[in-house]
């Protein structure tokens, strides 16, 4: 997904990811499995910095590469 290729390029993990954004890593590990779709704006801001990029970025990164 395009948060785990985030945190990737970041060296972290999603446990930090969790902790640096204070979006529960059950969420985070949802989202990854696309067992739920990120709709709430706050948690996905949250996570867009604490990765240091924006929202469209982890939810459209097709979209943010054209730019």
């Amino acid at each position: 997904t395009p948060i785990d290729r985030k945190c990737i390029e970041q060296g972290i993990s999603r446990k930090e990811l969790a902790a640096r954004s204070g979006v529960p890593i059950r969420t985070l590990e949802a989202w990854a499995k696309r067992t739920r779709i990120p709709r709430d704006v706050y948690q996905l801001h949250k996570v867009a910095q604490a990765l240091g990029c924006s929202i469209e970025d982890i939810i459209e990164p097709e979209l943010a590469e054209e730019k």
